[in-house]
């Protein structure tokens, strides 16, 4: 009880508060201007919350140190309820939101992550978490069932360099920081890097001579085409998700009997195969 209420009596005098709010600790202040205008839940601070932070502070019910929960708005904006009245997270405000306090401070009796847990943030994700608190603290779902949205093609100096409106999107990043696209591979070497991307073999004599010859402007595209309509482009990307799964055709694990697991496999290259929509496909 008395850990816990040091960490809800943090003294502010520890910071030094500037016009602007609290002032950081300069590495985390360097680290802080290098940040994107703007930041995405999902690819800059859901992965620090789930490395640094869901081990004691994540869904898992029966693992929840200080009555806190971080992974999700309704859990980790709301009151504590080992300590009513003290907010972990006050979007938009640093200052009220003792999270800001506990990563920021060097107290190693008050510093989250805590020292025994072996974690750490670096100043980088320091730096993330202070400009996600201060820009409201937004949540958001799996990015797999959000909505696609349209974008706004963005405008850019080079307009020579655009093949198609993606590359609007990679130079508008790529110009800011004077850095230029690399010169057009050939046609063979082309085709050699999408069919072992898409398929995890090399193309055939025959595919590369049809490719090298086709002057069509869409001749890519068809090669492209026949990829994806192939067969081994769903062994291909099944491979990474097997992968992921740590799938074994058999034993799996030493302690394991006999197991033939391989329907499962076919039926994972017949889903990519087919294009299986992502919410049927996890059922």
């Amino acid at each position: 009880m008395r850990m816990l209420k040091r960490f809800f009596l943090i003294p502010i005098v520890v910071l030094v508060v500037s016009c602007g709010g609290p002032e950081l600790p300069e590495e985390v202040a360097l680290e802080y201007e290098a940040l994107p205008k703007t930041l995405d839940f999902n690819q800059h601070v859901k992965p620090i919350l789930s490395d640094k932070c869901y081990l004691c502070h994540g869904p898992d019910a029966g693992n929840i140190k200080g009555g806190l929960q971080l992974h999700s708005a309704e859990a980790a904006y709301s009151e504590l309820s080992e300590n009513p009245g003290n907010l972990a997270i006050v979007p938009g405000k640093l200052e009220k939101s003792e999270m800001f306090h506990r990563i920021i401070t060097t107290d190693p009796n008050l510093i989250m992550p805590s020292p025994d847990s072996h974690l750490s943030l670096t100043n980088k994700e320091k730096a993330m978490l202070v400009k996600w608190i201060e820009d409201g603290a937004e949540y958001k779902d799996h990015w797999a069932f959000i909505k696609p949205e349209k974008h706004k093609v963005p405008k850019i100096k080079n307009e020579d360099l655009v093949a198609n409106p993606i590359d609007n999107f990679v130079l508008a990043q790529l110009e800011p920081l004077d850095l230029k696209l690399s010169e057009k591979a050939d046609k063979e070497t082309l085709l050699r890097r999408a069919s072992i991307d898409l398929t995890g073999l090399q193309p055939t004599l025959e595919q590369i001579e049809e490719f090298v010859n086709d002057e069509s402007p869409n001749a890519f595209e068809k090669q492209v085409d026949r990829m994806l309509a192939s067969e081994k482009y769903g062994e291909q990307r099944t491979l990474d998700w097997m992968d992921l799964a740590r799938y074994a055709d058999t034993h799996g694990y030493s302690v394991d009997r006999y197991r033939d697991t391989s329907p499962w496999r076919d039926w994972v290259i017949k889903s990519f195969n087919e294009n299986m929509p992502y919410d049927q496909f996890i059922l």
